[in-house]
């Protein structure tokens, strides 16, 4: 788990990569798929213009033609998701960085903290917590969507996909990672008029 919030599994996102859910990044499978994108031996060639990429195959096709969506290796045909090639492509232009995997002793110390800010008496005023409070009053954290009777809210996701917010809940990734208020939270209780806040709007 990364500390940095750009940080997704092995992922750093350096720029805009809305063709996945960054979640998707967090999974084992992925991560192993992230790590092989440079340790596996296939040649490639980028073609920047296009942001496409042809790789080196082993199979009875002689090379793979792969972008940042899709890939017609194995791997992607069977599983619809990121494979080594679209990894690699997506660092050699720049929109990722594979980075090295926290120690287990980062990810120890990580969880301990986690702990203790679920045991505070004031959670909301844990200077993690602050600031997600903080990125909430920004005009970038504007629900597309707020439900004033059920008390709900739509937020453009890093990927495709809306996150869907309650007040208990969120489809970020940071509160599936953390089981804490995240910035969405935050924000709909600040439009709801149930948490104070002198946020900005971008509507």
């Amino acid at each position: 788990m990364g500390n940095d919030e750009n940080t997704y599994g092995r992922c750093h996102i350096l720029s805009n990569w809305t063709d996945w859910d960054y979640s998707i990044h967090c999974d084992k499978a992925q991560i192993e798929r992230q790590g092989r994108a440079f340790t596996y031996p296939f040649t490639i060639t980028v073609h920047k213009k296009k942001k496409t990429a042809t790789c080196s195959s082993t199979s009875d096709m002689p090379y793979y033609t792969t972008t940042l969506s899709s890939c017609n290796c194995h791997d992607f045909q069977e599983r619809k998701l990121p494979c080594k090639h679209i990894y690699r492509l997506a660092a050699e232009l720049g929109v990722i960085e594979i980075i090295n995997r926290h120690s287990t002793r980062d990810y120890n110390k990580e969880k301990e903290k986690l702990a203790r800010i679920k045991a505070s008496d004031d959670i909301n005023n844990e200077p993690d917590q602050l600031k997600r409070q903080k990125s909430a009053l920004s005009s970038k954290c504007t629900p597309a969507e707020v439900d004033h009777v059920n008390q709900t809210g739509i937020f453009k996701g890093s990927g495709k996909k809306p996150y869907n917010t309650t007040l208990n809940s969120c489809t970020c990734r940071d509160y599936f990672v953390r089981r804490l208020p995240c910035k969405h939270m935050y924000r709909l209780a600040m439009e709801l008029g149930l948490f104070e806040g002198d946020f900005k709007s971008n509507i």
